[in-house]
């Protein structure tokens, strides 16, 4: 009789513990199933606001979008002086839009957003600044990358 109470008791126990962690999955389960309801709304107002974007086209930038290309100068024994300098002519050049320099003792680097392709920025670069970008300085000549050695 006792070995029946205490299986009985032990049963009502069991029982009475999954029901406990069974409605602590249901709030856990109800609170994903809100974050997900809320990550789909976030989705479709993303949507919407894409296409109500795209009906009135895209804004172009202050530049008017000309530079579609970017190469990379890499400069090897220049001084801080000579690559600001050379960061002028090159800012000057026909097609630049934008530029930024790196200097460093071992190899410095000006990177340039420009129209055209590389070799018509060399070109530009060789009328604007010829001591500098003469064809015994050109070190490689790359799509996206010009390599120049100054003596």
């Amino acid at each position: 009789m006792k070995k029946t109470w205490i299986t009985c008791f032990a049963f009502i126990l069991l029982g009475i513990t999954s029901a406990n962690a069974q409605g602590i999955l249901d709030k856990i389960d109800r609170t994903l199933n809100k974050a997900d309801r809320a990550a789909n709304t976030a989705d479709r107002t993303n949507n919407t606001a894409g296409k109500i974007g795209g009906m009135f086209g895209k804004k172009k930038s202050a530049s008017g979008d000309k530079s579609d290309n970017t190469t990379l100068i890499k400069l090897s024994g220049v001084t801080f002086a000579s690559l600001k300098t050379i960061n002028a002519n090159v800012q000057a050049s026909k097609g630049v839009e934008n530029t930024k320099m790196k200097f460093s003792s071992s190899g410095s680097t000006i990177t340039v957003q420009h129209a055209g392709t590389t070799e018509d920025l060399l070109k530009s670069l060789q009328k604007s600044s010829p001591s500098t970008f003469v064809e015994k300085n050109i070190d490689g000549l790359d799509e996206g990358e010009i390599s120049v050695k100054i003596k």
